[in-house]
């Protein structure tokens, strides 16, 4: 007999996931894989989310409240249960009229974040080899903090730094785009991109061997 399959399904209620912050939105990443990326974006009345461009095609629901969705300077109103699309690279922002919860759904394309090769010879490039294990978390997180909508570095490094970017997309849910150039077996070259504004809580980056638990301030 053919063994029963483990089922992979994933359930999740949004309305228990809604959480607001006061000083700023708050997003909750729900689903974080490398072509995909569920995020529930929480707004008090009054707050924004800035312009940015999302790495790959985007869909954008609102779940409760009201909100004004601009596609560059064309204006979208959002109530619950409204649905927008838009394509990869677009320029768009939130504004909230009321405390506002909206799903953002995006499908990363390859094509739109890849960029030429010469492009990639002006980005400034971090060599983790040389640089202590203990401090190759807080030095890569430090210049991605720097980093406006669109620009990127390049880090070097000997392994594949797995545990590098899992406390990234920990820390900076879907604001980073992580793009292999050179994918071992002796050295490892990324590209990090910055593809949306800083979201949520920042705070720094704890010492200590690196793929060490991440502390929020």
């Amino acid at each position: 007999m053919k063994e029963r399959q483990q089922s992979r399904m994933q359930r999740l209620d949004l309305n228990d996931l809604v959480e607001f912050n006061d000083r700023k939105f708050n997003a909750v990443v729900l689903v974080n894989e490398p072509d995909l990326r569920l995020v529930l974006l929480c707004l008090r009345a009054g707050q924004s989310v800035p312009e940015h461009s999302a790495a790959g095609s985007i869909t954008v629901q609102a779940i409760t409240g009201h909100a004004t969705f601009y596609d560059g300077d064309g204006p979208c109103e959002l109530f619950a249960g409204s649905l927008v699309r838009l394509e990869a690279g677009r320029p768009h922002r939130v504004e909230a009229h009321a405390d506002t919860a909206i799903l953002v759904t995006m499908v990363k394309t390859f094509q739109a974040v890849e960029r030429p090769r010469e492009s990639r010879e002006t980005e400034p490039e971090i060599d983790l080899r040389l640089v202590q294990r203990s401090e190759r978390h807080p030095l890569v997180f430090a210049a991605f903090d720097r980093l406006a909508v669109g620009e990127s570095f390049i880090i070097l490094n000997d392994h594949d730094p797995q545990p590098l970017r899992l406390q990234i997309e920990q820390m900076r849910g879907g604001e980073m785009n992580w793009e292999y150039i050179e994918r071992g077996p002796d050295a490892f070259r990324i590209s990090i991109t910055r593809i949306a504004p800083p979201a949520g809580k920042v705070g720094p980056v704890s010492g200590g061997t690196e793929g060490s638990p991440v502390q929020i301030g």
